[in-house]
């Protein structure tokens, strides 16, 4: 199922970058260890297009909120929206629609985004895809009592402006505030369209 995608500028320097525009149809699990990403099997259900709607809206409102901070301050005013801003928005739509929003990734620049045990297999899988040149999957997976819809986030050139080389991409002030606001950054170093993290929109106790 194609999505039409929505693009902010400099919107996903909050975790990532960009939604990968080649998503494959979404997966889930039937009765099998949420652990093993292996076992997943694909399937089209409601969830998938629950999730995307969600996420979706959810990014238009931390875009437009982060493009008038930009306006305002350029990008190292974006890195304090980050912080203080970000969750809250966040939670509202969680609020809103009814259900548990959030970005993950492995490298994380607010650890509140760190990825746990079981969502690194799902990483590690959506990262082995990309190796071979396949486009990631969009997954819905049974996890206990609730279902959970992830969908990959890529970079792009604008996202390098937080997240790129320390060295070729980030200004020193802009380096900085990050250091400053976020001392256990582990979110640079990224290039263009590289796995930055998921989606993860979550249906409790459904």
């Amino acid at each position: 199922m194609k999505y039409s995608i929505i693009f902010i500028f400099l919107l996903m320097a909050l975790t990532g970058c960009k939604d990968s525009p080649n998503a494959k149809p979404a997966a889930t699990e039937t009765g099998v260890s949420a652990t093993d990403p292996d076992k997943v099997v694909k399937s089209e259900i409601p969830y998938q297009d629950k999730g995307m709607e969600y996420a979706m809206a959810t990014q238009a409102a931390l875009g437009k909120a982060l493009q008038s901070k930009i306006q305002e301050g350029g990008i190292q005013e974006a890195i304090g929206f980050c912080k203080v801003e970000a969750l809250p928005i966040t939670d509202s739509l969680s609020g809103k629609f009814g259900v548990e929003i959030s970005r993950i990734t492995d490298k994380p620049r607010n650890p509140v985004n760190a990825a746990n045990a079981e969502e690194m297999k799902f990483i590690s899988k959506i990262k082995s895809e990309l190796g071979t040149g396949q486009p990631p999957e969009a997954l819905v997976v049974r996890q206990g009592d609730d279902t959970n819809f992830y969908y990959p986030i890529l970079t792009n050139n604008m996202c390098l402006k937080c997240h790129g080389s320390p060295e070729d991409d980030i200004q020193p002030r802009v380096l900085g505030a990050i250091a400053e606001l976020y001392p256990q950054d582990q979110a640079t170093g990224y290039g263009n369209n590289q796995f930055r993290g998921l989606w993860k929109v979550s249906f409790k106790g459904e």
